[in-house]
């Protein structure tokens, strides 16, 4: 899914990408999800959304192996990134949460 072009770097050194409008029936890409250029190539992770919620911004952390391309990514400013399609389920949490009981004193 494509989901918007690179700005620039921040100070943090991560990328800043403004997102395209989003409309109800897209999926919001989650935090931690791996981020691809149209070439396939892996450039990091989604660190943060923020901003407006229709168009908002996107840091994505760079990998270690997109750093040493750094340069040639931010060369290619408006450029489109992307994510795959998520075929992750959702998991069940492991520790449920126990019903509230009633404490009763007793004298």
């Amino acid at each position: 899914m494509n989901i918007g072009k690179i700005l620039g770097k921040s100070h943090s050194n991560h990328l800043i990408i403004r997102a395209f409008n989003w409309e109800s029936d897209k999926k919001i890409p989650e935090i931690g999800e791996p981020v691809y250029t149209s070439e396939k190539r892996r450039i990091g992770n989604i660190a943060d959304i923020f901003g407006p919620v229709a168009k908002p911004f996107i840091s994505i952390k760079m990998t270690r192996s997109a750093d040493n391309h750094n340069e040639e990514i931010l060369k290619n400013r408006g450029i489109s990134l992307y994510t795959l399609p998520s075929s992750r389920k959702q998991k069940k949490s492991p520790h449920r949460s126990k019903p509230y009981k009633k404490f009763s004193h007793k004298k």
